[in-house]
């Protein structure tokens, strides 16, 4: 059960991340990095679960950037890209579970007449796979991904999208989140929001 404060059931638009919160798919991602990257260096690396989290919602270049500071390895990013990309086609459409404590507050919502979206800094195709899997793509208005903004997380644009997409104007949305950065790009945006437990 997610606990907020009951007067945000009075906003009329709903937007949620999908990564962590729809959708339980972090580790999932997770180990598509620890993958791809050990892949890449042609030995095993370890991406540690806390710092992985800590960069939920950023790109891949910026995640790219933030590994290159911190350990000092050099990535390829377009093939870190399709690597990726084979690995969640994989494991996406047979390993994600939705997170029914968060469903529950999409139904809840829609049961009151509310407009709800996804948002997402991921792929298209990944968000689609996800939410289509766990039979929860019906429920959402529109749904955002990286490729409909210019700015990743914590920018708003995503949260700001979403909101032009459902007609509401950004103070009359809730955003549902489970990262710092989400939580950044939504009070950047105006919204309020609800910060959950990356899963």
């Amino acid at each position: 059960m997610i606990s907020f404060d009951p007067t945000l059931l009075q906003k009329p638009g709903w937007i949620f991340d999908c990564d962590g919160t729809l959708a339980a798919t972090m580790w999932i991602h997770h180990r598509s990095w620890t993958h791809t990257i050990s892949k890449q260096l042609g030995r095993p690396f370890d991406f540690p679960w806390d710092l992985f989290c800590s960069m939920g919602g950023l790109s891949t270049v910026e995640t790219c950037q933030n590994l290159k500071r911190l350990y000092a390895i050099d990535l390829d990013v377009p093939q870190l890209l399709a690597d990726g990309h084979e690995y969640l086609k994989e494991h996406l459409a047979k390993d994600v579970k939705a997170r029914p404590e968060v469903v529950a507050v999409v139904h809840q919502v829609r049961g009151l007449g509310h407009r709800t979206a996804v948002a997402s800094a991921g792929r298209k195709h990944h968000v689609h796979t996800t939410l289509n899997t766990i039979d929860i793509a019906h429920l959402f208005d529109a749904i955002i991904t990286v490729e409909d903004a210019k700015r990743s997380k914590p920018h708003p644009d995503l949260f700001l999208a979403a909101a032009e997409r459902l007609k509401i104007h950004p103070r009359d949305c809730v955003v549902v989140e489970d990262s710092p950065r989400g939580k950044e790009a939504a009070d950047a945006a105006g919204m309020a929001c609800i910060l959950v437990e990356p899963k």
